[in-house]
């Protein structure tokens, strides 16, 4: 079972493991050398538990329920994705799947089952004879996929 919380430019995700236990997941937009430059020992669950406080004071006081475990720490993972008005010419050997392609953040457990639907539709557009050639069908599929056209870009 997954939860999904979102304010803007936030997010909060419980995940229930099969063996009882529970992961959550933080997200927030910060510089791109936050972790190093924040001043937080992630080992020190105080010190992340008061900077989710502050960072995440909108939300309603029973999301600080999540720091209350004897046995919690916290990882930090930055995370990246393409500028959202970054194209390129689509290549005739090469596109993307799943969560490289798509933005959700890789945490959310759904990068495999977003990698299998891309792979059947772009294996849908090779298979095709409506398209002249390889890199005619890539392109279909990346439009449609992105909602852009990246050949002659």
């Amino acid at each position: 079972m997954k939860v999904f919380a979102f304010r803007i430019e936030q997010s909060i995700i419980l995940s229930a493991k099969g063996e009882e236990s529970l992961s959550f997941y933080t997200g927030c937009k910060v510089s791109e050398n936050w972790v190093q430059d924040c001043g937080i020992d992630f080992n020190d669950k105080q010190q992340v538990f008061e900077w989710f406080k502050i960072a995440f004071s909108p939300w309603i006081t029973q999301r600080q329920e999540l720091f209350s475990g004897n046995i919690i720490w916290c990882i930090p993972c930055p995370q990246y994705h393409f500028p959202l008005h970054q194209t390129w010419p689509t290549l005739p050997n090469l596109t993307l799947l799943g969560d490289a392609s798509h933005r959700m953040p890789p945490y959310a457990g759904e990068g495999v089952n977003q990698a299998m639907q891309d792979a059947f539709e772009l294996a849908e557009n090779l298979t095709n004879d409506g398209f002249p050639d390889i890199q005619t069908a890539i392109a279909h599929y990346e439009k449609k996929n992105t909602g852009k056209s990246f050949i002659g870009n």
